[in-house]
């Protein structure tokens, strides 16, 4: 008797997992949905000439690069960033390591996805950043406090993007801190993908 019980008990839990898969659609595989990438600002993070030694410098959100995801209001976007860890001397990340040829760099983001043109003050903080790389799940437009909408009807012929198009800013920002570092240029990458969920 206690046998027919676990085999009941392993029974349930298979069944009960493959209803909670059938419930998962990936309404990305039925759209071609195009999704652009731009620039607000072409200004990238610049901390401008800084003394050696001279400790924690900012930029604050108000001075961040600012790039522009434009694609279907209704749709999500997953933001993957990754940064290095430390701004190189003559951006070569051969100096990892290097007290005097590298400069620690903390990445701060934010986002901002109300209808037309955000202001910083509407912008969300992105506190889950590891390392100086982080991913963020968010709406092309707010949802205003709503569940999330029907499906979207997939793209035909007489499909226009523009009709449905909105687009969220990516605000990215940061610290350096300055130690006793040989003279130069000090730089790194940010690298950032955008896909729709």
């Amino acid at each position: 008797m206690k046998v027919s019980k676990i085999a009941l008990f392993l029974f349930l839990a298979f069944a009960i997992h493959v209803d909670s898969n059938a419930q998962e659609i990936n309404f990305g595989d039925y759209g071609n949905y195009t999704l652009t990438v731009g620039e607000l600002n072409n200004n990238d993070l610049e901390y401008g000439q800084i003394i050696s030694g001279s400790g924690l410098h900012s930029i604050d959100i108000n001075n961040a690069k600012v790039l522009t995801i434009s694609g279907v209001q209704y749709l999500d976007v997953i933001v993957e960033v990754t940064g290095a860890n430390s701004l190189y001397l003559n951006g070569n990340p051969g100096h990892t390591g290097d007290s005097q040829k590298s400069i620690p760099f903390t990445l701060k983001a934010a986002y901002a996805n109300s209808k037309g043109t955000p202001t910083i003050g509407q912008a969300k903080f992105i506190t889950s950043i590891t390392n100086n790389s982080f991913i963020k799940q968010f709406p092309i437009l707010e949802r205003q406090h709503q569940p999330p909408g029907p499906p979207p009807t997939p793209p035909t012929n007489a499909f226009d993007q523009s009709q449905v198009e909105e687009t969220a800013y990516l605000y990215l920002y940061g610290d350096i801190n300055v130690g006793n570092v040989d003279a130069g240029n000090y730089s790194s990458t940010i690298d950032v993908t955008v896909n729709y969920d």
